[in-house]
């Protein structure tokens, strides 16, 4: 199996930042559906509760 990484120039610093970067993106974003997703649903409890 052929290596698919120039380990001489392989940088793991840079690498393990961006891994970081797009986790810590991954988890912003996951973190706004989360509150989009409440949001709605507050709105659904109040619309139901304003209806009876």
């Amino acid at each position: 199996m052929d290596a698919l990484i120039d380990v001489e120039k392989f940088d793991i610093q840079k690498f393990a930042e961006s891994l970081v970067k797009d986790g810590r993106e991954g988890v912003k974003w996951e973190r706004k559906k989360l509150e989009w997703i409440l949001e709605e649903e507050k709105k659904r409890d109040k619309n139901k509760s304003d209806a009876a």
